[in-house]
């Protein structure tokens, strides 16, 4: 029943061990590190001014943003073990930098801060699962509250986004598991 993934701090020693045990004493989790490419976003987001941004440009501003850092050790490692997969990211704040990038002209910064305070409640997960959904993808908001008693029903999969791998989960835990997916730094 849960639905928060665990994160571990690249760059920490004592983290990186504790990844390293998790991932020995489960041999079925699956990596996905896309690290540099998540970075050659960021280097193209961080120069907007520059119309042709070149391979050889993100390169040399990942080097430079890098330092003396393996890429290894940049960001976070995100276990989600509800589905047995590990996924390094950006850390918290490149993440929203990066993610909500495209949402700059349709909010401005200034408004985005003022969402990511806002606490957002959403009653009933059914219709409420796609508008949960669509806010955590605009990260229209810095906290939601999920509300239904309800666990999930093949007779919902007519409304609900999910796969049968979820029949008799909690309406919740579904939802905030998706959430979770998308964007594991919201609350």
């Amino acid at each position: 029943q849960s639905f928060e993934p665990l994160i571990f701090t690249a760059n920490s020693a004592e983290d990186r061990e504790n990844l390293t045990k998790l991932l020995s004493e489960n041999l079925g989790i699956v990596v996905f590190d896309e690290m540099y490419d998540q970075l050659k976003e960021l280097a193209r987001s961080m120069n907007p001014h520059i119309e042709k941004y070149t391979a050889e440009m993100a390169a040399a501003w990942i080097e430079q943003h890098l330092g003396e850092t393996p890429i290894a050790h940049y960001g976070n490692y995100v276990y989600y073990p509800w589905s047995q997969r590990v996924v390094h990211l950006l850390e918290e704040e490149e993440f929203i930098e990066l993610r909500t990038n495209r949402n700059r002209n349709k909010i401005t910064v200034e408004e985005a801060q003022i969402l990511s305070t806002k606490k957002v409640g959403v009653i009933g997960l059914s219709v409420g699962q796609s508008v949960s959904v669509t806010m955590a993808m605009e990260r229209g908001f810095g906290e939601i509250r999920l509300a239904d008693f309800d666990l999930l029903e093949l007779t919902n999969l007519n409304r609900i986004r999910t796969g049968v791998q979820n029949l008799g989960l909690s309406k919740v835990i579904s939802v905030a598991r998706e959430i979770k997916e998308i964007d594991p730094y919201l609350k």
